[in-house]
């Protein structure tokens, strides 16, 4: 009887995960070309701060609960997954094409960020001290965000504003968090039954349950040739991993992790995001041939965790 509930909330998440992305997309798009505001900062605020809402919720309920792997896997495993799994199969289905030039401080941010809770951890310390440090940092990037939007000129007619794109915005984010809320209660409980340890769970199932509005979201975003979302989304996403959803978690909660139970993972983590930075300076986006690569290297990731 448990299995067959929990094949159901696998299936109703997944529902909601994709029409929350639909509708996330669109709205996000309408609402960028009636402030003419250009696409990717639309991706890295608005749309990525909506899919890092699971990650979210899912932190501080795991860390109230006294679940530290929990939290730490979910937002680094989330990382990981959104570059290896997210980025890949979006590239593999849809190739991504954008300007590195346009990016280039932002992924340089992602990069500084990355490293940030690599140094907490290997110092041992996560606790409100390095939240409070994080939050200062996410007011500095979205101050310098708005001083860009106010420097660019994006070329799009403005349309007339309606009400219900804020409000289908809404309606999107708490679609996409109730559906992972599913997808990642169903997946759970059906990695109880099969014997997964919790820590395979933090860094994989979590992880990708709290990745899936990432991936509707990016997947849809290329399919209709935004790449501008897409890219977007995923660093964006990443960003607020580290200094909104950890930054909130420690501060509620201060956090302790060995770092050399998740040495592994924490590389894993930072040499993606340098690949990313790599592979976007050379291409200008993401082939189905790098896609296929990435996925390689999450695969053995995944396979790696359920080894400990």
């Amino acid at each position: 009887m448990n299995e067959i509930i929990f094949i159901v909330q696998f299936i109703l998440g997944s529902i909601f995960l994709y029409f929350g992305a639909e509708y996330l997309v669109g709205s996000s798009r309408k609402l960028a070309s009636h402030f003419r505001i250009p696409p990717i900062i639309i991706g890295i605020t608005v749309v990525a701060f909506g899919t890092s809402l699971p990650e979210l919720v899912v932190s501080i309920l795991a860390n109230i609960k006294d679940q530290p792997g929990i939290v730490v896997g979910n937002i680094i495993g989330s990382n990981i997954a959104n570059i290896g799994l997210v980025l890949s199969i979006t590239a593999i289905i849809f190739p991504i094409i954008f300007s590195y030039s346009n990016i280039k401080i932002d992924l340089l941010f992602l990069l500084t960020i990355t490293l940030m809770p690599v140094i907490f951890i290997y110092n041992g310390n996560l606790g409100l001290l390095q939240g409070i440090q994080l939050f200062i940092i996410l007011s500095f990037y979205i101050y310098y965000l708005i001083k860009r939007n106010a420097d660019l000129e994006e070329d799009c007619s403005k349309r007339e504003f309606s009400f219900s794109i804020p409000i289908l915005i809404i309606i999107s984010i708490v679609g996409l968090a109730f559906g992972s809320h599913f997808f990642v209660e169903g997946a759970i409980g059906i990695s109880q039954i099969l014997g997964v340890s919790s820590i395979a769970v933090g860094m994989t199932i979590v992880a990708i349950g709290t990745s899936l509005p990432e991936l509707a979201t990016s997947a849809i975003a290329a399919k209709h040739k935004e790449s501008a979302f897409a890219i977007g989304n995923i660093i964006g996403s990443n960003i607020m991993n580290i200094v909104a959803v950890l930054g909130l978690t420690i501060i509620v909660k201060p956090i302790t992790v060995v770092f050399s139970d998740i040495w592994i993972q924490l590389s894993t983590m930072l040499g993606l995001t340098i690949t990313l930075l790599i592979v976007l300076r050379m291409n200008n986006g993401i082939s189905r041939l790098v896609g296929w690569i990435l996925l390689g290297v999450y695969s053995v990731f995944f396979y790696l965790n359920f080894l400990q």
